[in-house]
């Protein structure tokens, strides 16, 4: 199962997920909503959808998706 499979299975978007993941470590779920500028029943949704998922799939996903952000930044 790949990065993409996953985010298809719990219905979430690749740039969403980005953004939650790097905010959430040092917010909580307002001031995530505010910075990634989505609802706060949508930072609820990702939430529940990332407890929902078995620990590889999260791993895979913060892993390859922190990764990416990552690279973008150093290739500025």
């Amino acid at each position: 199962m790949d990065v993409d499979e996953i985010l298809g299975k719990y219905k979430l978007e690749q740039d969403t997920v980005t953004q939650y993941i790097n905010t959430i470590t040092h917010s909580n779920q307002s001031e995530t909503a505010e910075e990634v500028d989505v609802s706060r029943q949508t930072i609820n949704r990702y939430k529940n959808a990332f407890a929902q998922m078995k620990p590889e799939e999260r791993l895979l996903i913060i892993s390859t998706l922190t990764q990416q952000k990552l690279l973008e930044q150093a290739t500025k």
